[in-house]
C-alpha cells in the first residue's frame, strides 16, 4: 500500500483546502514546528482509511477532526496497492450531538466498491489484510505507539503476526481437514448402513422373479382386451336402451304435467277492465294538453316582465347619472386649484436649494487649505508642497461650512416633501377627470336606451296583461298535472296487470317448450285467447300419455337383458385375475391388470436399479474410507501446538535478524536483539560483556533505536513471509522521538532510513529537528498561518 495524493479541508488545523501529493516521494519529510500540523497529515490518511483518529483514546470520536468553527471536514486519499489505484472519500459534518460521516465511499477506476463508512473500513481492511491496530504497528507509527511493537505481550505479537503473515490460513486448512475427514466417516458409515438396510434385498435371484412377474401380467392383459370387443358392445346396448327408456319416461312425466294454472279466469277477466279504464284515460290527457297549448300561446304573444321592469331602471340609473355629473364639475374645479399651489411649490424649493448649493461651495473655496490639513499624515509628503509633513497645522473647527451644510440639507428635505405633495395633487386631479369622462359617456348610454322604451302608462297596461295570462296558464297547467296523474295510475294498473298477464303466458310457453324439447311436437298457439290456448293443449298430452308409456316399458326390458350378460363376462375375467394375485374385486379387470403389470415394471426397473447402485456405493465405500484416513492425518500434522508455535518462532527469529543488522549499524555495533526461549525480545549489550537483558531496561534513546530497528524490519519482511491476502506494506510512516537523539545518533538513524527509502519504498518522516529535515530530498514544510496551517514543498539540494 503507498498512498499518491492526501487531500483536505477542514480537517483539524488546516481549515483550507490543502493537498499533499506524494506521487514522485519516496523519501521525503514533514517538517515544522511544535503544533504546526505535521501529525494531523498522519492522522488524515488513517482516518481516510479506517475512519478512526489513532491519538484519540476513544476511537467512535470524529467530532473533534472538524476544524474549529467550521461544520464539515473533507477527506480525499488517492493509493495503491497491488498495482491498482484506489480513491478513499470521508465527508465529517457536525451535529447537535457531535459528527456524522454523511459520505463515505471507496472507488477504483469507474467501480464503486463502498457506499458507506462502515462499507469503506471493511473494503480497506479486506484489502490490505491490515486492522486499524496493525496497520498503526506495522505501516503508520503514531506519536506514542512507536515502541509498541518492541514492548507488546508474546500473546499479542503473535498475534499481530498471524495476521499479517496470514498463518490463520493453516489454521483453516487444519479445521477444514479436520471437520472432512469427520464428514467422509459419517458418508462410510452411511454407505454402509445403506448396504446392509435399503439394498440388502438388492439380488441377481430378486431381480429374475421379478422379471417373470412382468412376463406374466403382460400374458393376463393380452386376454382381457380380447374380451374387450364383446364387453363394449354389451355396454352400448345396455347404454342405448336405457337412454331409450329414459326417454320415454321423461315424455310421459311431461305429458301427465299439463295442467292449466289456478286463477286463469279471474285473471283474463281483470286484465280486460284494465285495459278500458287505460283508454279513458287517455282521451282525458289529450283535452287537457290542447288546453295548456292554447293558454301558453296567449301568454307567449305579450312581452316578458323583466323587459318592463328594465326600462324603469334604466330611467331611473338616467337620473341618478345626472346628479352625479353635476357634483363632480365641483370636485374638479378644486383638484386643478390644488395642483397648481403644489407645482408652484416645488419651483420655490428647487429655487432655495440652489442658492444653498452656492452658499456651501462659496464656504468651501474658502476653506480649501482647512479641508487638505484634515488628511495630513505626521512622516508622510504633503500633496501640495511635497515636502514631508513635521507637525499638523491647527486650524479653527469649520463651523460656517457644517451651518451652511446643514442649511442645504434642510432645504433638499423641503424640496422633496414639496414633489411628493404636488405628485399627489396631480394624481388627484387625473383621477377627478376621468371620473368625470366616465359620468358623460354613462349619462349619454342611458339616454340613448331611454329614447327605445315604451310609456309608463303602456308598462302598466302590459303588466295587467301578463298578470291575468300567467294566472290562466297556471290552472291549465295544474289540470294536466292532475289528468297525468290519472293516467299514470291507469296505466300502473294494467303494467301490474301485464306482469301478470305475462307470468301466465311464461307458465304457457315454459309448459308447451318442454314438450317441444322432449320432442313431443305440441299443437301451434294462437296467441290472442290465454284460456283457449291452456285448453287446446291439455286435450293434446291426454291423448299422447298412452303410447310414450308403452314405449318406455319396451326399452327397459332390453336394457336390462344387455346389463346381465356384461356383468357375467366380467366376472369370468375377474377369476382370472384372482388366480394370478391381482385384485380385480371391485373396478374393471382391465384397469387392475394394467395397475398391477406398471407395478411390477416399476419395481423390476427399480431392482434393476438397485443392484447397480449396491455396486457403485461398495467402491465408493473404499474411497471415502481413504481419503477420510488421509484428512484426519493432515489435521493431525497441523495441530495449532506444533505447526503455527514453530512457524512463529521462524517468522520471529527472521524478523530479529535482520532488526538486528539495523540496530547495529544504528547504535555503532553496541547492540543485537535476540529471541528468548519464550519469543520475547532481549537486547545484547555489546559494550558490557555480551550481558543480555530485557528490552524495556532501554534508555529512551536506545528504545527509540531499537524499535526503529523492528519497524524498518517489520515492513521489509512482513510481505515477503507472508502465505497470501497481505497487501504489500510499500510505505512507513515514522512520527516520534528523533528529538531525542544526539548528533551522531541522528546520522546514522538518517543513513538507515535514506537505504530503505532508495530500494523502492516510500518513507515519511515526521519531525521538528531542522538537521534531519535537510537531509531528506524531498521536504514538506508545516506551518501555522493565522487560525490555519499550511504545506509547502521544498526540494532539497543532495
Amino acid at each position: 500500500m503507498r498512498p499518491t495524493r492526501l487531500e483536505i479541508e477542514g480537517f483539524a488545523s488546516f481549515r483550507a483546502r490543502t493537498v499533499l501529493d506524494l506521487r514522485d516521494a519516496e523519501l521525503f519529510v514533514l517538517f515544522g514546528p511544535t503544533g504546526a500540523g505535521k501529525s494531523s497529515l498522519i492522522d488524515a490518511m488513517v482516518f481516510a482509511l479506517y475512519g478512526i483518529v489513532p491519538r484519540y483514546d476513544d476511537k467512535r470520536l470524529v467530532a473533534p477532526v472538524i476544524s474549529q468553527g467550521l461544520n464539515e471536514a473533507r477527506i480525499r486519499l488517492d493509493f495503491t496497492a497491488d498495482g491498482r489505484t484506489y480513491t478513499a472519500v470521508r465527508v465529517v459534518q457536525r451535529t447537535k450531538t457531535g459528527a456524522t460521516t454523511k459520505e463515505a465511499r471507496l472507488e477504483t477506476g469507474d467501480r464503486t466498491l463502498a457506499a458507506s463508512a462502515d462499507e469503506l473500513t471493511q473494503e480497506v481492511t479486506r484489502l490490505l489484510g491490515l486492522s486499524f491496530e496493525h496497520f498503526t504497528r506495522c505501516v503508520v507509527l503514531p506519536q506514542g505507539a512507536f515502541a509498541q511493537f518492541l514492548h507488546a505481550k508474546v500473546a499479542e505479537r503473535q498475534d499481530l503476526l498471524v495476521k499479517l503473515l496470514g498463518v490463520e490460513l493453516y489454521e483453516s486448512i487444519r479445521e477444514r481437514a479436520g471437520q472432512q475427514g469427520r464428514e467422509l466417516e459419517a458418508r462410510a458409515g452411511l454407505i454402509q448402513e445403506r448396504l446392509a438396510g435399503e439394498l440388502a434385498a438388492a439380488t441377481e435371484d430378486a431381480l429374475a422373479r421379478a422379471d417373470a412377474r412382468v412376463e406374466t401380467l403382460r400374458e393376463l392383459l393380452a386376454r382381457i382386451e380380447a374380451a374387450r370387443p364383446e364387453l363394449e358392445a354389451l355396454s352400448a346396448r345396455h347404454g342405448e336402451a336405457g337412454a331409450k327408456a329414459a326417454e320415454a319416461e321423461a315424455k310421459a312425466a311431461r305429458l301427465k304435467d299439463v295442467t292449466p294454472p289456478a286463477g286463469l279466469d279471474a285473471l283474463v277477466d281483470r286484465l280486460a277492465a284494465a285495459e278500458t279504464t287505460a283508454r279513458n284515460a287517455e282521451s282525458s290527457l289529450d283535452a287537457a294538453v290542447k288546453a295548456r297549448e292554447a293558454a301558453e300561446s296567449t301568454r307567449a304573444a305579450l312581452p316578458e316582465r323583466a323587459a318592463l321592469e328594465a326600462a324603469s331602471r334604466i330611467r331611473t340609473e338616467l337620473a341618478s347619472a345626472e346628479t352625479r355629473l353635476e357634483r363632480g364639475a365641483a370636485e374638479r374645479v378644486r383638484a386643478a386649484v390644488a395642483a397648481e399651489q403644489a407645482a408652484a411649490a416645488v419651483v420655490e424649493a428647487e429655487a432655495a436649494l440652489r442658492e444653498a448649493d452656492d452658499a456651501l461651495e462659496a464656504i468651501k473655496r474658502e476653506r480649501a487649505a482647512e479641508h487638505l490639513a484634515r488628511h495630513l499624515v505626521v512622516g508622510e509628503s504633503c500633496p501640495v508642497c511635497l515636502q514631508t509633513v513635521e507637525a499638523l497645522p491647527d486650524h479653527a473647527a469649520p463651523r460656517e461650512r457644517d451651518d451652511a451644510q446643514r442649511r442645504r440639507t434642510d432645504v433638499e428635505a423641503t424640496l422633496r416633501d414639496a414633489r411628493a405633495a404636488s405628485s399627489k395633487a396631480a394624481t388627484a386631479l387625473a383621477a377627478r377627470e376621468a371620473d368625470h369622462t366616465n359620468a358623460v359617456a354613462q349619462r349619454d348610454r342611458l339616454a340613448a336606451e331611454a329614447k327605445a322604451l315604451p310609456s309608463a302608462d303602456e308598462v302598466t297596461r302590459l303588466e295587467g296583461a301578463i298578470t291575468a295570462a300567467d294566472a290562466a296558464l297556471a290552472e291549465a297547467r295544474n289540470v294536466e298535472t292532475r289528468v297525468r296523474k290519472e293516467r299514470k295510475a291507469a296505466l300502473d294498473a294494467a303494467a301490474a296487470l301485464d306482469g301478470e298477464r305475462a307470468r301466465a303466458w311464461k307458465i304457457f310457453d315454459a309448459a308447451r317448450d318442454g314438450l317441444a324439447a322432449a320432442g313431443l311436437a305440441p299443437p301451434p298457439a294462437g296467441r290472442s285467447d290465454l284460456r283457449a290456448d291452456w285448453r287446446a293443449l291439455n286435450e293434446w298430452a291426454a291423448a299422447r300419455l298412452p303410447e310414450e308409456a308403452e314405449r318406455a316399458r319396451a326399452a327397459r326390458a332390453d336394457a336390462e337383458e344387455a346389463r346381465t350378460r356384461f356383468e357375467w363376462k366380467v366376472e369370468e375375467l375377474r377369476a382370472e385375475c384372482a388366480q394370478r394375485q391381482v385384485d380385480a374385486s371391485t373396478g374393471d379387470p382391465r384397469d387392475a391388470c394394467t395397475h398391477a403389470l406398471a407395478d411390477a415394471r416399476v419395481t423390476a426397473q427399480r431392482l434393476q436399479s438397485d443392484v447397480e447402485t449396491a455396486k457403485a456405493w461398495r467402491a465408493e465405500h473404499a474411497v471415502v474410507e481413504a481419503e477420510a484416513r488421509t484428512a484426519k492425518d493432515l489435521a493431525r500434522h497441523l495441530d495449532a501446538r506444533n505447526f503455527e508455535r514453530w512457524l512463529m518462532t521462524r517468522a520471529l527469529s527472521r524478523l530479529v535478524a535482520g532488526a538486528t543488522r539495523v540496530l547495529r549499524e544504528l547504535s555503532g555495533g553496541a547492540y543485537s536483539l535476540e529471541l528468548g526461549s519464550t519469543n520475547d525480545f532481549l537486547v545484547i549489550d555489546h559494550r558490557n560483556a555480551d550481558e543480555r537483558r530485557m528490552a524495556r531496561t532501554l534508555s529512551g534513546g536506545e528504545t527509540f533505536l531499537a524499535s526503529l530497528a523492528l519497524a524498518l524490519a517489520l515492513a521489509e519482511h512482513v510481505a515477503e513471509m507472508a502465505v497470501g491476502g497481505t497487501a504489500r506494506l510499500e510505505a512507513l510512516f515514522l512520527d516520534e522521538g528523533f528529538g531525542t537523539l544526539d548528533a551522531d545518533t541522528l546520522d546514522t538513524v538518517a543513513t538507515a532510513i535514506e537505504e530503505l527509502g532508495s530500494r523502492g519504498r516510500m518513507v515519511g518522516l515526521v519531525t521538528h529537528v531542522r538537521d534531519l529535515a535537510e537531509r531528506v530530498p524531498v521536504r514538506f514544510d508545516v506551518r501555522k498561518v493565522g487560525a490555519s496551517s499550511e504545506v509547502v514543498r521544498v526540494t532539497a539540494a543532495v
